[in-house]
This record gives structure tokens, sequence and C-alpha cells, in this order.
């Protein structure tokens, strides 16, 4: 993660930013299970990759884009793939907890202590609503 430029670098010239474009990530072949919501110029558009490997991690993106332009990038990391197949039988709120310290902890490596900069803001936590967290960063 870049931190001068709010750009979550994956492999070689494949990144999501604030310069992100939909019509551009959404044309990678990234992961499992590709899946895109929306057309180009459009108010809402989506773009979500699972299972992308980067540095013996699993990660899942999810990309809110709005006229093109990304907004909103939520993060998911795990050191095994996710399961597609997941059910509500293998959740635990302790299990959560756990969860949500792995991503404060890859946070706090990532980017340090700061939030907020120039490009947007960057944070983790728990929906509770959903039951899940992650990481989000959100573009200005």
């Amino acid at each position: 993660m870049d931190k001068h430029t709010g750009t979550l670098s994956i492999a070689e010239g494949v990144g999501f930013g604030p310069h992100a474009d939909f019509n551009r990530v959404k044309s990678w072949q990234l992961g499992e299970n590709l899946e895109v919501i929306g057309t180009s110029d459009a108010l809402e558009q989506k773009i979500v990759f699972r299972n992308v490997i980067v540095n013996d991690d699993y990660f899942i993106f999810r990309l809110n884009f709005s006229y093109n332009k990304l907004k909103l990038c939520e993060i998911f990391i795990s050191p095994t793939p996710f399961e597609s197949n997941q059910d509500w039988n293998s959740w635990s709120y302790e299990d959560e907890m756990k969860y949500l310290e792995y991503c404060k902890a890859w946070l706090k490596k990532e980017v340090g202590e700061t939030r907020d900069f120039d490009w947007g803001h960057i944070w983790c936590g728990y929906d509770s609503l959903g039951g899940f967290s992650s990481i989000k960063i959100r573009y200005s």
C-alpha cells in the first residue's frame, strides 16, 4: 500500500487506487469467480475479485465505482483460500474478533497509525449486521 498515492499494488502494473478506472479494472483476470456489476459510465458499478494471491496471502477485493471512478475498496485477507460455500454454522463471534485484530495488524503494518490522507480514508472494522470484518479504503 502506497501511503502517498493511496494505491494498493497487487502485481506488476496492477493496483487499485484513486485513479483506477472501471473499464480497465474489469478486464483484469485476477483470482477466481470474477463478478462485474454495472456498465460503463453508470452511477453504481461493482467489481469483486476473489482469492487473489498477494505475498502468500489470499484476498477478496470488493471495488465500488461511480462513473468509472473507484470510490471504495473493501479488502478481506486470509492466510488460506476463502471458501465460497461457507455458512453461518462455521461462524463465531470470537473467531470474527480474532480476524478483526488480524485486519488491524495488517493495516498497521501497511500504513502505520495514520488513517486520513489527501487521497482518502482507510480503516477496518466489524459490521455487526453482516457479521464480518474488513479493511476499507474510501477515495476522495
